[in-house]
């Protein structure tokens, strides 16, 4: 059996440790994105695969990596202070049978109710496109209990900073489904060509055959470490019942972002067949962003902010969030800029394939531009609210997301007819916003001591490197001629544009660093040390 008190490494350490493996995870993802595209392209039928995906995958905020972990770290961390580890192991094993078995049961509530709810999400479009968002939303939900289920056993791996394998789960969930897609593909068209809508069938079933791996990938570290699973309805426990009161009042708030993009996909069905994907596409762009530069570090941050707070360390917490914001805007900001100004070749290299057409790549592109506005304050909110749960706070984050959520649905209204899927886009990043400006209102009483002035230095700092960052790219993208990426087959492309990213992050690099953000020079230094050492 592991050491219950392990060696505790650095926030940015195990943050670097939790984006290397989450690059991998979206690297991966992109695949399985492409191949998506691919057999699916931008039609009626990925319409109605990607609406019944959102459904899951918006839960899974609430039931996964959003409230459950919010909720269910710091409650382990103050009964191992109150209790001893032998309370967190019974404590993990009946709140995760417990959330198993609500959750079990919401999926045969939602299953039976799964025909007006797609209704719903697909109005104004044909009954039939309907029926088929019906049958995958049937095929798919189920994989909410799968994907919960580990997003529990993966935070009780981080809370013993076990943080590689809990972040490349999503590895093998992508590699899942591109197997199973390709093969049973291969061996259906054997007969002819397929409709797209069984293609569609086929790729739901592909997101089961995922959740059923990635899970029996973490169980061996989980029973190594200890933990297990109590099934049942365990409300009498109070560490569980505190749990849960805690989780109640936060799902609001750890699923604002996921709401907003539910939203948007509701009001997209009022669109051209094509806006839902694209939609989705452009939002897994930004996700990627988001996963790689920010999830990482709240990742990371929960424990350390949960114990900082469960022994009054204003100031080392403060110093932790803020390190945290400031690292995730040193990254978050130059892939904004980035995507913005390249998104047309970006597009063109991830998407434009098979069944999905230049004219669905720009137009993924035109919506990207506008998804990108808003992650840095997507980022920047997600880990204010680690600290708000570290502090458990529920209630304050809860009633700033409804706030968000109708500032959200306000600005979709106004921004849907002049600018389409991209008008919906930047209304969830100005929502986004004006959550983030109240968020910081709520954690600065509630934080003694909390200094905001070095981040907003610090993110000066990498404004004016991303200007910089942002020109180049905008000359080298018109020099290399990428404003007409259609031109080129993808392997040229990619020879012009991949160098050219290369190029624009060395300049990024550096020009944080001599501006004097903290965060770059310190990468810069230990990258030189590394070097000397080689």
């Amino acid at each position: 059996m592991s050491d219950p008190t392990p060696a505790r490494p650095s926030l940015l350490r195990s943050a670097g440790v939790v984006g290397f493996m989450t690059l991998l995870s979206r690297l991966t993802g992109l695949l399985q994105t492409f191949f998506l595209s691919h057999v699916l392209g931008a039609g009626a039928a990925a319409d109605a695969y990607a609406v019944a995906f959102r459904l899951p995958n918006m839960l899974r905020r609430f039931t996964a990596e959003g409230t459950m972990t919010a909720a269910f770290l710091p409650t382990l961390a103050e009964a191992e202070a109150t209790e001893g580890e032998a309370a967190v192991k019974a404590v993990a094993a009946r709140f995760l049978g417990t959330l198993l078995a609500l959750l079990l049961a919401g999926v045969v509530l939602v299953l039976l109710f799964m025909g007006p709810l797609a209704g719903l999400l697909m109005m104004g479009r044909p009954e039939s496109q309907g029926e088929l968002t019906t049958l995958l939303g049937r095929i798919m939900f189920p994989y909410l209990a799968l994907v919960s289920l580990t997003a529990g056993f993966t935070g009780l791996l981080n809370l013993r900073h076990r943080f590689a394998l809990a972040a490349s789960v999503s590895v093998f969930w992508n590699l899942a489904f591109i197997a199973f897609g390709w093969t049973a593909l291969r061996v259906l068209e054997q007969k002819g060509r397929l409709p797209l809508e069984t293609v569609a069938v086929i790729c739901a079933i592909a997101v089961l055959a995922g959740g059923v791996l990635q899970l029996l990938v973490v169980l061996p570290a989980v029973r190594k470490e200890g933990f297990g699973l109590s099934f049942g309805l365990h409300f009498r426990d109070p560490w569980v019942a505190k749990a849960l009161k805690r989780m109640g009042p936060g799902l609001l708030a750890a699923g604002i972002y996921p709401i907003n993009a539910l939203i948007s996909a509701m009001l997209a069905s009022l669109l051209p067949n094509g806006a839902q994907i694209v939609l989705y596409n452009s939002g897994m762009m930004g996700e990627m962003v988001l996963g790689l530069f920010a999830m990482s570090l709240a990742t990371a941050s929960l424990p350390t902010l949960s114990r900082q707070a469960e022994a009054r360390d204003w100031p080392g917490m403060g110093r932790s969030l803020t390190q945290s914001i400031s690292a995730s805007a040193l990254l978050v900001l130059p892939a904004s800029v980035g995507l913005a100004v390249l998104a047309r070749p970006i597009c063109a290299l991830l998407f434009r394939t098979g069944a999905y057409t230049p004219m669905a790549s720009d137009w993924t592109a035109l919506t990207l531009v506008f998804q990108s506005v808003g992650l840095v304050f997507v980022a920047a909110q997600r880990l204010g609210n680690q600290a708000l749960y570290a502090l458990k706070d529920y209630r304050g984050p809860a009633a700033l997301a409804g706030g968000t959520l109708l500032l959200n649905v306000a600005l979709s209204l106004a921004l849907l007819k002049p600018l389409g899927t991209g008008g919906l886009a930047l209304a969830n990043g100005l929502a986004s916003l004006a959550g983030l400006a109240g968020l910081l209102l709520r954690l600065r009483p509630r934080l003694p001591g909390l200094d905001l002035r070095p981040l907003l230095k610090a993110t000066a700092r990498a404004l004016a490197a991303c200007i910089l960052m942002g020109l180049l790219a905008w000359i080298g993208a018109r020099f290399l001629a990428l404003d007409a990426p259609h031109a080129f087959t993808r392997a040229l492309l990619a020879f012009r544009l991949l160098p050219l990213v290369a190029l624009c992050a060395l300049l990024y690099g550096g020009a944080a660093a001599g501006f004097g953000h903290p965060e770059a020079r310190e990468l810069v230094g230990k990258l030189q040390q590394k070097l000397r050492l080689k």
